[in-house]
């Protein structure tokens, strides 16, 4: 056989890969597109913020695992908690850390002393184990924290330690988890605005932004609309607490796999269990003063070099494709639909997928070498072959297409030029990427056949023809963004304003312009001063943006503030305007209004020996309206959130917080303790 002959029968065996691997993608990408617009009830379930807002918060749990991360894991817990728009006392966050790396569990305890909703979980093993066996002890001692506590969690949050967590995702979990046994939110990468100084910088990362893009817009969506198997993402997922339950005793994630989260999500869809996809977005005010929608999605920072990409995905691809899916799920997985299956063929193919484009780069290079040079023609155009590769060209335009798509919608339109257009046909990123895929891929395939010294290590010496071997966690190094860099990602009183439906966002660009910012005019004023909102609908927006407790009128008639306040010189408080409401934990709770300012609760702090505070909000006339009745009297009868908290089983949040969502109608106190898996064990007949 001839160099020549060799050629062609290669690119023929690589054409005949590509069509047989790539055909049904095509397909079904189509195939989705149809369905989706005629199936307008499979479309994104739409979230409306007051229907959240109003959900009662119910007990949430967070977990992350953490080893070697004492570098970001500080940056990380300060942000999720500072930018969660949830109350602070209805989550923890739970660290799963290791004995041997003290500079993590340092860092985690010190988060812990600032912020009482954060605990550090020590391991029983030293590190590194699996990822797998960090979180399933942290979920048994989750366990053990709601016994101790009296405190029923209706969900479990999973994320990485450098995750920029959305502000509205737990208030999204509390509402859908009473739909969904477990949620799946959208991961985006973080990457810099691309411009051709920084392309080859960035373009590691640029290259899973391409690939989370396609496959978190498009691919999942699909999957969900479908009915076929929608995959954990690993970051971003919660379980609710039915699902963690029907695991009992065992461990809720498979600790001897490298991809635990796609095992997970595997064996609940097997047993009937689904995972819901979650793409939903609300609109948000830009630096600029423009309003886009934003994903509440999860944005990690992702590797940005070949070596950490390339390891990275070796893991992922062994566990997916080598540990956790294979043929016998594919054809003899009981009790799954057509389209589960081959969304398990889907995943199961990517080990073969990934390996084709490099090859076909090799081949494309002699075609490419044809059209200026001698050499002859690969393919005629009367050959079949020909036309074969004709249908390959097609599909790899469609392909890229609904990559582009994706893209303009997740980043925008400079993203698809770079990562689609730049150059034309056989751009740069692609090829990039499809090269880390291919690598990655080799080295999945090495671990397989031969082992990794590096990921696993014999644990029976003695009998090494049976000896199994350990996993352990081929973690990748992180950073985190700035305090600048992070700000992007914050809420503020406009973004509130708006998906309430205060404003609309001409109104809410309109009044930004117009502030008298000389003189310090904030825009929840300026609004209130013009009409546009009543002071309660932007007391109630404020809470949603410093994260405290709004007390409606109703609710602040049943506190029993009456004794605190005459502690107090009622003078100066009503310069200050300033209503104590009680004291918890050796500081003061306090209610304040909007034009209550920081040197007003600095003065308050100094004229009663510098005393701690934890805010609240009221309207300024409430405040004044407290203070004046000098002889207010306690409520006769203390109601049973009260009770709650003054027996200590309650906070004064949790108990103002039962107070306020027990307003609706036909639900009491003790319901909604129980709705809000709060107050567990307490009888107010008893108390």
């Amino acid at each position: 056989m001839s160099f020549f002959e060799f050629v062609q029968v290669f690119g023929f065996i690589l054409i005949l890969l590509y069509l047989l691997c790539g055909i049904d993608d095509t397909i079904w990408f189509l195939l989705s597109v149809i369905v989706g617009f005629f199936r307008k009830k499979d479309k994104d379930e739409e979230l409306d913020f007051n229907a959240l807002r109003n959900t009662p918060p119910k007990m949430l749990a967070v977990s992350i695992a953490a080893w070697h991360e004492a570098n970001v894991i500080g940056d990380v817990i300060a942000n999720f908690v500072n930018t969660t728009d949830y109350p602070k006392s209805m989550y923890h966050l739970f660290v799963g850390v290791y004995p041997n790396d003290p500079d993590t569990i340092h860092a985690v305890e010190e988060a812990g002393k600032l912020y009482p909703n954060v605990h550090a979980v020590i391991n029983c093993k030293e590190g590194p184990t699996t990822k797998a066996q960090n979180l399933n002890h942290v979920i048994r001692q989750i366990k053990e924290f709601e016994r101790k506590n009296h405190v029923r969690f209706a969900s479990l949050t999973v994320h990485d330690s450098e995750d920029v967590i959305h502000t509205y995702e737990l208030l999204a979990t509390n509402y859908l988890i009473d739909k969904h046994p477990a949620i799946q939110f959208p991961v985006f990468p973080i990457m810099k605005m691309p411009r051709f100084g920084n392309f080859f910088k960035q373009i590691t990362t640029a290259t899973y932004a391409d690939e989370f893009a396609e496959n978190h817009y498009i691919a999942l969506v699909e999957r969900r609309n479908m009915k076929a198997f929608v995959p954990c993402a690993g970051t971003g997922f919660a379980l609710s607490r039915e699902t963690l339950e029907a695991f009992g005793d065992e461990d809720v994630l498979p600790s001897e796999s490298l991809t635990e989260d796609y095992l997970l999500s595997l064996n609940l869809y097997k047993k009937g269990i689904p995972l819901y996809y979650v793409l939903n977005k609300f609109p948000r005010v830009m630096q600029n003063g423009k309003v886009k929608s934003d994903f509440i999605t999860t944005r990690s920072l992702f590797p940005n070099t070949f070596k950490t990409a390339v390891k990275q995905k070796t893991r992922w691809t062994y566990g997916i494709t080598m540990q956790s899916i294979g043929l016998k799920d594919i054809f003899r997985s009981k009790g799954v639909s057509f389209l589960g299956r081959y969304s398990f063929y889907k995943d199961a193919k990517v080990k073969i997928v990934n390996l084709i484009p490099f090859f076909g780069y090799i081949a494309s290079v002699y075609c490419i070498a044809a059209l200026f040079t001698s050499l002859p023609p690969l393919y005629t155009k009367d050959s079949p072959v020909y036309y074969m590769a004709i249908a390959v060209f097609t599909m790899m335009i469609i392909r890229q297409i609904f990559r582009g798509y994706a893209l303009y919608h997740v980043y925008g339109f400079r993203s698809v030029f770079f990562g689609c257009l730049l150059p034309p046909l056989f751009p740069i990123r692609l090829i990039y990427g499809n090269i880390i895929n291919f690598t990655a891929t080799f080295r999945a395939f090495k671990m397989k056949f031969f082992g990794d010294k590096k990921t696993n290590k014999i644990v029976n010496k003695e009998h090494k023809q049976k000896a199994k071997k350990e996993v352990k966690w081929a973690k990748t190094d992180h950073d985190f963004l700035s305090k600048d860099q992070l700000r992007r990602y914050r809420r503020l009183l406009g973004d509130t304003l708006i998906v309430q439906g205060n404003i609309t966002p001409k109104r809410c660009n309109e009044a930004l312009k117009k502030l008298d910012r000389e003189h310090g005019e904030q825009l929840g004023t300026y609004l209130v001063r013009h009409g546009d909102i009543t002071e309660e609908e932007m007391m109630q927006a404020l809470a949603h943006v410093v994260h405290v407790p709004f007390i409606p009128a109703a609710v602040l008639r049943k506190l029993d503030y009456a004794d605190t306040l005459k502690q107090y010189d009622r003078k100066h408080l009503k310069e200050w305007k300033i209503l104590p409401l009680t004291e918890e934990d050796g500081s003061v709770v306090i209610g304040i209004c909007n034009a209550t300012t920081e040197e007003n609760i600095e003065a308050f702090r100094k004229a009663n020996k510098d005393i701690k505070v934890k805010r609240m909000l009221l309207q300024e006339r409430q405040i004044t309206d407290a203070i004046r009745q000098v002889a207010r009297k306690a409520p006769k009868k203390l109601t049973d959130a009260l009770l709650a908290y003054h027996v200590g089983i309650l906070s004064y949040e949790q108990a103002v917080l039962v107070c306020t969502y027990a307003e609706a109608p036909g639900t009491t106190e003790q319901e909604m303790m129980a709705i809000m898996g709060i107050g567990r064990e307490h009888s107010v007949a008893a108390g």
